[in-house]
């Protein structure tokens, strides 16, 4: 099995892959202790909790900058639908995709600082607060953040339908190209 690291036309590359699935991963698992987070009483695990959220939501915006850069300076790999207008929405809708995941995780970051928290990212550092501390700015992150959340999840939904379109009805590579080994 020989991996590519660059994408080309026909494919995504190793680095690609690996962002696309990292990012997958903490994101989804950021979602999943944000529900846990909302039926949690006041506890030191709820405390924990909070703060791997808080941590995963840093490493976000962390992964999204190079995710951003390698998009940037890479060939985006030819799309296989074959109708140009869905073609355009796809990438658009991947633009969109970023831009939902940074005011996912900024608005939670404006949250936790006008709270009067502090974001110290898995124990290895502290990130400054965006504002001071603020019930109004608070009140107004956290609306932004649950909402934002909800049209992510929304958005993801239709991008998880878009690939299993594209794998059992169209029959394209679309989905295997993201996937690991001989698909591309």
């Amino acid at each position: 099995m020989k991996f590519r690291f660059l994408n080309n036309p026909d494919g995504y590359g190793l680095v690609s892959k690996n962002f696309h699935w990292i990012m997958t991963v903490v994101v989804i698992l950021n979602f999943a202790i944000g529900l846990i987070l909302g039926d949690l009483e006041k506890s030191p695990l709820r405390f924990f909790l909070f703060n791997i959220h808080k941590s995963l939501g840093i490493l976000v915006i962390i992964l999204i900058v190079p995710r951003l850069l390698w998009r940037l300076v890479n060939v985006v790999p030819v799309a296989l639908g074959g109708n140009k207008f869905l073609d355009k929405i796809s990438k658009y809708a991947h633009y969109f995709f970023y831009f939902i995941l940074l005011v996912v995780a900024f608005s939670g970051w404006t949250y936790s600082s006008a709270r009067g928290g502090t974001v110290n990212v898995f124990g290895l550092f502290s990130v400054p607060a965006l504002v001071e501390k603020n019930d109004a700015i608070a009140k107004l992150a956290i609306n932004v953040h649950q909402i934002s959340v909800y049209v992510f999840i929304t958005v993801l939904i239709i991008h998880i339908l878009a690939s299993l379109f594209h794998h059992f009805i169209l029959k394209d590579k679309t989905l295997r190209r993201m996937w690991y080994g001989n698909s591309d």
